[in-house]
C-alpha cells in the first residue's frame, strides 16, 4: 500500500505556472486577508462553535481520556487536533486559539490555491469563496487544518515532508483515512495499468465497501463519529449528484490521458458518486478532496474547460443563493 500511495504522487502536475515574484507576493498578501478576514468574522454568530470553545478549553482533559480508553481509542479520535488545541490553549485564550487556527489553515489553503497557476487567479479566487471551502474554516475547523497539511504535503517537493504532512491529516480530521485510501487505490490502478473502466470499478467499489462498512468500523474503534453520525442512507436533494454527474462525464471526454494523469482527483468524484444516496458522511470525505478537484478540471481543455469553469460558477452561485435567508448564510448557529 505504501508504494501504491507513493505511485499516485506521480500525477503532480508539470504544467503549474507559478508566475512572477510580484505575483507570488499579491499571492501572500491575499492569502493573509483571506485568513484575517474568516478570523475576524464574530465567533458566536457559527455553528459547533460551543464545541469547538470546548475543545479549545479542555482539549488536554479529552486526549487523556480517549487515551486512557485504549490505543484506537486515541489514534482515531483526531489526537494531533486535540494537541494542538492544547499547544495553543497554554499560550492564548480559548477564543484565541480559534482565530489562530482559522487564519493559520485558511491563509495557508488561500497560499497554496492561489499560488499554484497565475494564468487562473480570479477562478482560483472563486474556489476560496464557494460555501464549503469557506465552510472549512468557520464551522469545519478541524477539516480546514488537515486540507491546509495535506495541500501543503501535496505541493511540498520534499519527499519525506510530503509523507509527514500528508501523514498527520487523519490526526487531525478522521476524513483523510479514506483520502489516504483513495490515494492507495490510485497507486494500485496506476501500478497495475488499468483501463479507464477498470479504475472506475475500482473505486466504485471501495464506495460501495466503504457505504456498508463505515458505520461498524467506526463503532469498532470507538471514534466519536458513531455518536455524531448515524451512518445511514443519505437524505440528500439529488441536485450535488447530477451537478458531479456532470463534471464526471466532462472528465471523461477529456479521455484517457486526463484521467490518467488526474486519476486521484477522478477517483475522488466517482466513489462520491457512488456513495452518494447510500451514506451521508461521504460528503464530509469528498470535501476533503474538493480544492484538488477543482484545480484539475483548470487542466481540461477547450469547450470543456470553459464549461467545467461555468458549471463551477453557476454552482456556486446557486448554493448561495438557497442560503440567502439563512442565518450568516447557512453558516450561522441555530
Amino acid at each position: 500500500m505504501v508504494n501504491a500511495i507513493k505511485n499516485s504522487f506521480t500525477q503532480l502536475s508539470a504544467v503549474n505556472n507559478h508566475g512572477s515574484v510580484g505575483y507570488q507576493l499579491l499571492v501572500v498578501f491575499i492569502a493573509f486577508g483571506y485568513g484575517g478576514v474568516l478570523s475576524a468574522l464574530p465567533l458566536e454568530v457559527f455553528s459547533d462553535r460551543v464545541n469547538y470553545l470546548n475543545y479549545a478549553a479542555n482539549s488536554w482533559d479529552i486526549l487523556v481520556r480517549y487515551w486512557s480508553t485504549g490505543l484506537s481509542v486515541g489514534l482515531f479520535n483526531e489526537p494531533l487536533w486535540l494537541l494542538l488545541n492544547s499547544v495553543l490553549a497554554q499560550v492564548f485564550s480559548p477564543e484565541t486559539v480559534l482565530r489562530l487556527i482559522i487564519f493559520g489553515s485558511a491563509a495557508l489553503v488561500a497560499w497554496q490555491v492561489l499560488r499554484q497557476d497565475s494564468r487562473y487567479f480570479f477562478i482560483l479566487l472563486v474556489f476560496l469563496l464557494l460555501p464549503q471551502v469557506v465552510g472549512y474554516h468557520i464551522t469545519g475547523l478541524r477539516q480546514g487544518v488537515a486540507i491546509a497539511l495535506f495541500l501543503t504535503g501535496w505541493y511540498v517537493q520534499k519527499r519525506s515532508w510530503r509523507w509527514l504532512l500528508i501523514g498527520m491529516t487523519p490526526f487531525v480530521h478522521a476524513s483523510f483515512f479514506f483520502v489516504i485510501l483513495l490515494l492507495a487505490l490510485t497507486g494500485i490502478a496506476r501500478q497495475l495499468k488499468l483501463a479507464t473502466d477498470l479504475r472506475t470499478l475500482l473505486f466504485v467499489s471501495a464506495g460501495l465497501g466503504t457505504s456498508v462498512m463505515l458505520g461498524p468500523f467506526v463503532a469498532m474503534v470507538g471514534a466519536r463519529q458513531a455518536e455524531v453520525y448515524s451512518f445511514s442512507t443519505a437524505n440528500v436533494s439529488g441536485l450535488g449528484f447530477l451537478f458531479w454527474t456532470a463534471i464526471f462525464f466532462i472528465m471523461c471526454l477529456q479521455g484517457r490521458t486526463f484521467i490518467r494523469q488526474y486519476a486521484f482527483e477522478y477517483g475522488a468524484v466517482v466513489f462520491y458518486l457512488s456513495t452518494y444516496f447510500l451514506i451521508e458522511v461521504t460528503g464530509r470525505i469528498f470535501e476533503s478532496t474538493l480544492l484538488l478537484v477543482l484545480m484539475a478540471g483548470l487542466h481540461l481543455s477547450g469547450w470543456r474547460r470553459q464549461l467545467f469553469i461555468a458549471m463551477i460558477i453557476g454552482y456556486g452561485a446557486l448554493q448561495y443563493l438557497l442560503r440567502v435567508r439563512e442565518p450568516w448564510l447557512g453558516f450561522g448557529a441555530t
